[in-house]
């Protein structure tokens, strides 16, 4: 067991637990306090970042809490997720399950600001069903469908995960009660609140595995039913996601990965189903590296190296990360098993599942938010936008070396594709422009994401697409 930083928000806000400590847990006795929406029902809010639109694309299904009940939003609401069945013969057999991402939180006083999207641009829509939409929503990114792009999971079954957890898909802690302060009035208060999206994508994976529950036949608009077939089936399925959907990603990726070749009915062997993860808007300049002594978390809270940082943030509750991590560092470098708490060092290490990373090397929020806290890099300086993309793009040209830098490195057979526009989108996986039309010139020829995936999963090159400082800049 660990607990996992919020890596997508952790320059903003991974400061000591500004709020009192837990009061109780699971498996005690708990106080009857209501859930945080009650408690904070006058400045509950929507964030401001864009919410899933009302559509008719992909169906919405609540996740059967008879079945699963542990699979629940932060405020004790049943998550849901989204669906639509193949649209050929061919795709029935091929899946992309998209992590939505999010953001989160990792103390009372926190959470309590972003149920009220106070201070920053995330508020109840990430931690409730409440405003999910009724019946369904739009596919867009790479689950857009139809001619005019070249998605090549546009025939596959297509799912979207629904996020409200703030946990990046890591938690399983069962109700807390926990004191914080109002975020607008600042009198004290209590409520309960869970962090179960662990059992969320579990309850999701066994819903499309048909163990335990089903999904309902999709009814697109013409009313024909349609089943979604059984992900036991499958031959192909690319779990994908970005920010803290892509951390979800690498939380849960392997593990899932198990499941599914355990429990395939068409083929056996470790390359079936072909299994891979797209991850994108996590992948900032490893945190190991910098000097967290010239931060705010140091000069405010007292945080001055990467391990109190992790320390201070994971406070909260305990959740599930990759099993791998602790196995390694407990056999061979037991004094750095905090790392485990850190999914930059985990995908860099100890994700075995093939992978690909997008990442903008401008990327507006997690560039912004590492400037703002005051972190360093030893001999050059205060982190800066021009820093942080020469970084981060030095840092993706050394994925193609992690079968001999990763400390399972033995156990990673395929070199990462990378794909590294000089963008500033962040989470851009759900937008058809970010994923379509930006391109990143290798070769003589302009490149998108999904060319450089298509070349990876066919053995053709490039599989490495970096821009290039000097070459023209192909941003949507």
């Amino acid at each position: 067991m660990n607990k996992m930083i919020l890596l997508a928000s952790a320059f903003a806000s991974c400061v000591p637990a500004d709020g009192p400590d837990v009061v109780a847990t699971a498996g005690a006795v708990l106080p009857a306090v209501p859930s945080i929406s009650t408690v904070l029902a006058a400045c509950g809010t929507a964030g401001s970042v864009p919410v899933l639109p009302v559509g008719t694309d992909l169906q919405r299904v609540d996740i059967d809490l008879t079945a699963f009940p542990d699979a629940l939003c932060n405020d004790g609401t049943g998550a849901a997720f989204f669906f639509r069945p193949a649209s050929t013969a061919a795709g029935q057999s091929r899946w992309v399950i998209d992590l939505q991402g999010g953001g989160g939180c990792h103390s009372p006083d926190d959470c309590a600001r972003r149920w009220c999207s106070v201070g920053t641009n995330f508020g109840l829509d990430q931690m409730s069903s409440t405003l999910v939409p009724a019946g369904g929503t739009r596919g867009a990114g790479i689950l857009v469908r139809g001619a005019a792009f070249t998605n090549p999971f546009d025939d596959a079954n297509q799912v979207l995960v629904k996020y409200c957890t703030s946990d990046m898909y890591a938690g399983h802690s069962g109700k807390l009660v926990v004191n914080a302060a109002d975020p607008v009035t600042g009198a004290p208060v209590q409520f309960q609140i869970e962090f179960e999206g662990q059992a969320v994508l579990d309850a999701v994976i066994a819903t499309l595995r048909r163990d335990g529950a089903s999904p309902p036949d999709y009814t697109p608009i013409s009313g024909v039913p349609t089943p979604l077939p059984d992900l036991d089936d499958a031959t192909e399925v690319l779990l994908a996601g970005a920010s803290a959907g892509g951390g979800g990603v690498i939380n849960n990726v392997d593990r899932v990965g198990d499941l599914l070749r355990a429990n395939n009915t068409v083929c056996a062997g470790a390359s079936c189903p072909r299994y891979t993860a797209l991850i994108d808007s996590t992948f900032g300049p490893s945190n190991e590296g910098l000097n967290w002594g010239t931060s705010m978390m140091c000069t405010m809270g007292g945080a001055c190296t990467w391990q109190d940082v992790l320390a201070a943030a994971t406070g909260l509750y305990t959740s599930n990360g990759d099993a791998s991590c602790e196995t390694w560092h407990a056999a061979f470098a037991p004094a750095t098993a905090y790392l485990c708490d850190d999914t930059d060092h985990v995908l860099r290490n100890h994700v075995t599942t093939p992978f690909m990373v997008r990442q903008g090397l401008r990327d507006q929020l997690l560039s912004s938010n590492a400037i703002a806290s005051g972190v360093s890099v030893f001999g050059q300086g205060p982190m800066t936008l021009p820093l942080f993309s020469r970084l981060v793009r030095a840092q993706l040209i050394a994925l193609g070396q992690l079968a001999i830098t990763a400390e399972e490195g033995a156990t990673i057979a395929t070199t990462p594709a990378v794909f590294g526009p000089p963008c500033p989108d962040h989470d851009t996986l759900t937008s058809n422009l970010a994923v379509y039309n930006a391109e990143v010139l290798s070769g003589g020829a302009l490149y998108a994401m999904f060319d450089v995936y298509a070349n990876w999963t066919t053995a053709a090159a490039p599989t490495g697409v970096i821009y290039r400082p000097g070459d023209p800049t192909f941003c949507p």
